[in-house]
């Protein structure tokens, strides 16, 4: 029989930070301590911290002044305020994980977005989440969860720390189809991601899948599903008791895996009952010593944990359950203590590292201050190993780039790592936050380098790409004679610039209107909403062209119908040129009143005859359909004057009634 422990089995690192928040808290404090629901998904690590007396409560009502730890999951933003204003202590054992979420969450919250969460409605990690967001978030448990008629201006999407990655991405893709412009935030812890992964390789070769942990536990319950997946003999237990011998003995290879709320002592209970069982004792294995191995031996580097003795002003005595006693010195406490012994008590348990294993009168020397080192040390190469993003700030620059304080030490950014674009004054980023990756990790020079710019350009190709699929799908997504409405962007001299989804589709000045416009700014403003109907498609080059006037009939079509040369028209002017007026005979249609058509009598200037805004009646003398021009007459409407005569002209007035004899009467009488 082969037993095979997952390296990721048991606590994670935010389940094991709350167990240690709450178990110190329980040394240093007679006073009763609360924890806000069980701290973790494991009942019988609450029933041991309820013995010890940190006892789990529902909500923090009726609580005052006592001590309330918030577990790992998290709580919302009134939740924590609630614990405040009660006047308690609070012990804050969140993952760290976890609190960027509520960060993010909350930030975007602020700005307007709608909070998508993907995960379980009812884990209260999630109802933590959503309580950042003042519960306003859309919980969705699957792809078809995804709100469709809604219409939302901004989201923003996240996800329980501990959901399935396919999953995540299924619904992700769903929601990324309805509304492309949502900003997908990939929140599932990596510890999740690789334990997950290591359980489906490790039930694929294994007989028996042995699955170790909460049956109410979340990730617990996925590790369990993965597991049968792969295995069809998939057992879930919560402790060794629960193990049937009988359903493992025939199996040559065993597997076994454990939820991040399983504690190292339950495992190696379930692994010795199955070694004892067959006799086949695993001491010298490798994964006997890794329980093993701190109790075996002693010796420089070695982490142990220490009871405090006594303690002075210098120098503190620690019970570490060697055959000498261990010395802590000020120094090797910490930076900034003056008085150790206001620092400790006795019967304080602290976490030390063996220096020297005799300083010359028999003591072991430690130091607490290379224990916090190594810790640090270790989890920023976890963080290099897996690629985590770790946020930071610039606390100086040096010669060829900056030092970056990453909370755990300190590591060096070279200038050409902090941006995509070259920075030539350095001083000016010291204070400045930063997030990026560790690069290079050299353990034996202490070398860290970090680097801001890998994220930057990974998240520009990202971006890059998901805008390009979304281009992609809208180019398919859209036909010609569609209408599409959405705000102008630009506006330049000859046309306008619309944002339809994640594109920008254009509108010729020509056509924005049937009536002739100097410039598109005469009738629209940024950021107006329009609607218009594409013309033409360019799938090639995600171009779309499209008219806010083919939305309408052409009203030179009316005009033709209703108008002929000859008839009289009330119009309107509209604006005055130096050769003429023009003036509207129905919406969107103008004819032209040239200068010599004002009057019988010439006409220097216009004005002096018209002005926009008067209203009068004119004759159509010409119309051209072809070039859709009006020729309009107002002299046409106006009585010819009467010429005067000269003063020395004779005028005859010819009367019907006068013959010629009257006339010329006189002219015959003298001949």
């Amino acid at each position: 029989m082969e037993i095979i422990l997952a390296k990721s089995a048991g606590y994670c690192f935010g389940v094991n930070q709350a167990v240690e928040m709450v178990e110190e808290a329980l040394l240093k404090n007679e006073e009763a301590i609360y924890t806000l629901g069980p701290l973790i998904h494991n009942r019988q690590v609450t029933d041991e911290l309820d013995r010890r007396g940190a006892h789990i409560i529902s909500d923090v009502e009726g609580i005052k002044n006592g001590i309330i730890a918030v577990r790992s999951h998290g709580v919302g933003e009134d939740i924590m305020s609630a614990i405040k204003d009660g006047g308690n202590r609070l012990i804050d054992a969140t993952c760290p994980y976890v609190k960027k979420i509520h960060k993010r969450v909350n930030e975007y919250h602020k700005k307007g977005y709608q909070i998508f969460i993907i995960g379980d409605a009812d884990h209260p990690e999630v109802i933590g989440i959503n309580g950042w967001c003042n519960y306003e978030g859309i919980i969705l448990g699957n792809k078809n969860s995804v709100p469709r008629t809604a219409k939302y201006d901004k989201i923003c999407v996240v996800a329980q720390t501990t959901m399935n990655l396919g999953v995540f991405h299924e619904i992700s893709q769903e929601i990324l189809r309805i509304y492309p412009e949502a900003v997908i935030l990939n929140t599932i812890c990596n510890a999740t991601k690789t334990r997950q992964e290591e359980t489906a390789a490790l039930a694929a070769k294994a007989d028996c899948m042995v699955v170790i942990g909460g049956l109410h536990s979340s990730n617990t319950v996925k590790l369990a599903e993965i597991s049968r997946a792969h295995c069809k003999k998939t057992l879930h237990i919560e402790t060794a008791a629960e193990l049937d011998l009988n359903d493992i003995k025939t199996c040559d290879i065993i597997g076994i895996t454990a939820g991040a709320s399983t504690p190292h002592w339950i495992i190696k209970e379930v692994i010795n009952k199955m070694t004892k069982s067959f006799e086949e004792m695993l001491k010298d294995s490798e994964m006997e010593a890794s329980y093993e191995e701190s109790f075996r031996k002693l010796g420089r580097g070695s982490v142990v944990a220490g009871t405090v003795l006594s303690a002075s002003r210098d120098e503190v005595y620690l019970n570490i359950n060697y055959k000498s006693d261990a010395l802590l010195t000020r120094d090797e406490f910490g930076e900034d203590v003056e008085d150790l012994s206001k620092e400790v008590s006795i019967g304080d348990e602290i976490e030390v590292m063996v220096v020297n294993l005799n300083d010359g009168n028999g003591n072991v020397v430690v130091s607490k201050r290379k224990m916090a080192q190594k810790k640090a040390a270790e989890e920023l190469y976890v963080a290099f190993e897996e690629k985590q993003i770790l946020e930071g700030v610039v606390i100086k620059s040096v010669k060829g780039g900056l030092i970056v304080d990453l909370g755990l030490g300190q590591a060096f950014m070279p200038a050409s790592q902090y941006h995509m674009r070259y920075i030539k004054d350095l001083d000016s980023l010291v204070g400045k936050n930063v997030r990026g990756e560790i690069i290079e990790f050299d353990k034996r020079k202490n070398r860290i380098i970090f680097s801001q710019r890998i994220v930057l350009e990974r998240e520009f190709k990202e971006k890059k790409a998901m805008e390009a699929e979304q281009k992609e799908s809208f180019i398919q997504s859209v036909e010609v004679g569609q209408q599409l409405t959405g705000p102008i962007k630009s506006i330049t001299n000859f046309g306008i610039f619309v944002k339809i989804g994640p594109i920008d589709g254009f509108i010729h000045v020509s056509d924005l209107s049937w009536k002739r416009i100097n410039h598109p700014s005469d009738l629209y403003k940024l950021g107006d909403e329009i609607t218009a109907v594409i013309t033409e498609i360019n799938k090639e080059e995600y171009k779309i062209k499209m008219s806010i006037k083919d939305l309408t009939d052409e009203p030179w079509i009316e005009f033709a119908k209703n108008y002929k040369t000859g008839m009289e028209v009330d119009v309107t002017i509209t604006r005055i040129a130096p050769f003429g007026a023009f003036a509207r005979i129905i919406d969107e249609v103008e004819g032209l009143i040239h200068i010599s058509e004002l009057a019988h009598e010439k006409v220097d200037k216009v004005e002096s005859v018209l002005k926009p805004g008067d209203q009068i009646t004119v004759k159509i003398i010409g119309i051209d359909d072809e070039k859709r021009k009006i020729s309009l007459s107002l002299k046409s409407m106006l009585q010819e004057p009467v010429k005067e005569v000269e003063a020395n002209e004779t005028v005859y007035e010819d009367k019907a009634e006068n013959t010629i004899g009257e006339l010329f009467g006189d002219l015959f009488d003298q001949e």
